[in-house]
């Protein structure tokens, strides 16, 4: 014999036993690589999208103002920064930012994209400088990136690159995400050289 608690506690653990589980959210996209070096690129989500921007980290053996001058030194990146072909400082806007040329090989060269970027002076908060640079023209749907550099003690510092390039091809998300995130790690990889070597 049972009192009316435990009917109650039996029909209400029998609904709950037919109600479907609610649904898992979606999983954000990911993408991860890593260089020979060990250096670590990941996948950062980007909002309402299935595609990532690629971002890495190192610590650069040089001081902060040797560092900026290489990131800013956009002239010179053909010269060192994997798959860019051409580097040219165009300029200022009538706002003052930098207006840059550049044109960048993928695929093993099979693919040539161009893209004028406009980037503004480097902003600075809470000690972490800021660059920003994104792309107005050019044959790529969206061209983008953001240098973050740091004190790490006296003479290092640490560099954050995140970029995002989506050309006009059509591409699987997956090859996308995976191209942005070996071109932070292998972007990043090459300024802390190009930095170390300015010391």
């Amino acid at each position: 014999m049972s009192d009316g608690r435990t009917t109650r506690s039996f029909a209400a653990g029998a609904v709950a036993d037919e109600m479907p589980a609610p649904e898992a959210p979606p999983s954000e996209p990911t993408a991860t690589y890593q260089d020979p070096s060990g250096v670590q690129g990941t996948g950062v989500p980007i909002a309402n999208s299935d595609l990532v921007r690629g971002s890495a980290t190192v610590v650069v053996d040089a001081p902060l103002p040797k560092v900026r001058e290489a990131v800013l030194g956009f002239a010179d990146y053909a010269e060192f920064m994997p798959h860019y072909e051409k580097s040219k400082l165009l300029g200022r806007t009538a706002a003052g930012a930098r207006d840059i040329y550049m044109e960048i090989a993928a695929m093993h060269g099979a693919v040539k994209m161009w893209a004028r970027l406009e980037v503004p002076k480097p902003s600075s908060e809470g000690g972490v400088e800021t660059v920003h640079m994104r792309s107005v023209e050019g044959n790529v749907k969206e061209l983008s990136g953001t240098w973050r550099m740091e004190p790490d003690g006296a003479d290092k510092t640490k560099l954050t690159l995140e970029v995002f390039l989506s050309p006009s091809l059509p591409l699987p998300s997956s090859v996308l995400n995976s191209e942005n995130v070996k071109g932070a790690v292998k972007g990043v990889v090459a300024m802390k050289k190009r930095a170390e070597g300015a010391k």
